[in-house]
């Protein structure tokens, strides 16, 4: 695996230099805030509704910002899902196409750092995606005026906000851990497509597919890392914390799945990995 760290930098170079990249991060901002900003617009035509037809308004009445928080910072992570995938898929695979992948392996790095190396840059890229989607959200919460106190609702306290926080906190760090196994999975694909182009067709149309079946497999679709990740039928911890931050009591993510979710995704990333590695190994640059 020599070389790697040689790779990491320069792969974070091309990043940092990449106008994509640039137009990602920037779509990255945009969409949590759109997405609060449509939630509050929603919530205020239902009050008014409810008003007009004379029945009291619904919902909470303080610590309302935690909805509008985790819905922005959900959809955020789900356009990460998406612009993870589309990096990790046409890494290798484009690489290989332009020539780029076999010089690397001739002057700086070995085929298995090659891989190692752009495999670190995976968990850069996703701290990059929760921390710029979860500061928009945060920003546009707070602007809209969304307070982060006692979820109360007819001045009952449903959950303190040291209890939604604590929440908040286990849904990340599994959410987190799904994003990477995503880099990894589109690693893998790309490893073992000649181009770009299938690299990313693969992938994408794997994980749809996943999405389509996983509710029919019950319980067992949390033994598989995409479950754990905000995809696009989103049924991952985010998904939990968006009904927990309303105040619901059967919401958040029981202690198995957590559990597994710490688990499974950072152990599927690894395999993933170790796979790529042994295919670069075999098959022609």
């Amino acid at each position: 695996m020599s070389g790697a760290l040689r790779v990491l930098r320069a792969e974070t170079l091309r990043i940092a230099s990449s106008r994509a990249a640039w137009f990602g991060a920037i779509l990255l901002a945009i969409v949590p805030m759109l997405r609060v900003w449509a939630a509050v617009l929603a919530a205020r035509a239902q009050e008014i509704e409810r008003i007009a037809a004379g029945r009291a308004p619904l919902g909470l009445t303080e610590g309302t910002g935690w909805a509008l928080r985790v819905d922005g910072w959900r959809a955020g992570r789900m356009l990460g899902t998406a612009l993870l995938l589309v990096q990790a898929a046409r890494s290798i695979a484009g690489d290989r196409e332009t020539g780029v992948l076999r010089l690397a392996v001739t002057r700086s790095a070995s085929r298995s750092g090659a891989i190692v190396g752009r495999a670190l840059l995976g968990p850069v890229l996703v701290l990059g995606v929760v921390a710029i989607s979860g500061l928009a959200a945060f920003a546009a919460t707070k602007a809209l005026g969304g307070s982060f106190g006692d979820l109360v609702e007819d001045d009952y306290v449903i959950f303190s906000a040291g209890e939604v926080a604590g929440e908040l906190v286990r849904a990340l760090v599994v959410v987190t851990l799904g994003l990477v196994s995503i880099h990894a999975f589109g690693l893998f694909v790309s490893s073992i497509n000649r181009g770009p182009v299938l690299a990313l067709a693969g992938s994408l149309s794997a994980l749809l597919l996943w999405d389509v079946f996983k509710s029919d497999v019950g319980e067992l679709r949390w033994f598989v890392f995409a479950s754990h990740a905000p995809t696009f039928a989103d049924g991952s911890g985010m998904r939990e914390m968006s009904k927990f931050a309303r105040g619901m009591s059967d919401a958040g993510y029981p202690e198995a799945v957590h559990s597994m979710g710490l688990v499974f995704p950072l152990a599927e990333s690894i395999v993933f990995l170790v796979l790529a590695c042994l295919v670069i190994r075999r098959r022609p640059i």
